[in-house]
């Protein structure tokens, strides 16, 4: 089964992003700082979802593996707070696909998620 990594150091928003990462058929899995993102990614993953309000070095590691031609492909959602802006701009300054605010991600994420692993071709 394809993964979804997710780096999020809050438990009530990984257990949410988990459980519609089941839903939709992919098996999430869990990383706890920057160095592990990259690590997993590597292996392999469909897409990632990251906290900015995550500790670790995530900007790095997102310009990391913006850069490498084996996960340069692989879609990244970033979230945070709504009054928190410059982390979004960083996010997609970084390489991030998306960034939205914790509360667009509560309210839609089904729908952020399945844009995020839906190939770019396949959008009609």
């Amino acid at each position: 089964m394809p993964t979804v990594t997710l780096l999020i150091p809050d438990l009530f928003f990984s257990v949410r992003v988990a459980d519609v990462v089941r839903a939709l058929g992919y098996e999430p899995r869990e990383v706890s700082d920057a160095a592990a993102l990259v690590a997993v990614a590597r292996q392999g993953t469909a897409a990632i979802v990251l906290d900015t309000q995550e500790r670790s070095d995530w900007q790095a590691a997102v310009r990391m593996l913006k850069a490498d031609p084996t996960t340069r492909a692989i879609p990244i959602l970033a979230f945070g707070a709504h009054v928190d802006v410059a982390s979004q701009r960083a996010a997609l300054a970084a390489g991030c696909d998306r960034a939205v605010t914790r509360g667009k991600l509560m309210q839609e994420l089904p729908i952020l998620l399945r844009q995020l692993l839906t190939p770019p071709e396949a959008v009609s």
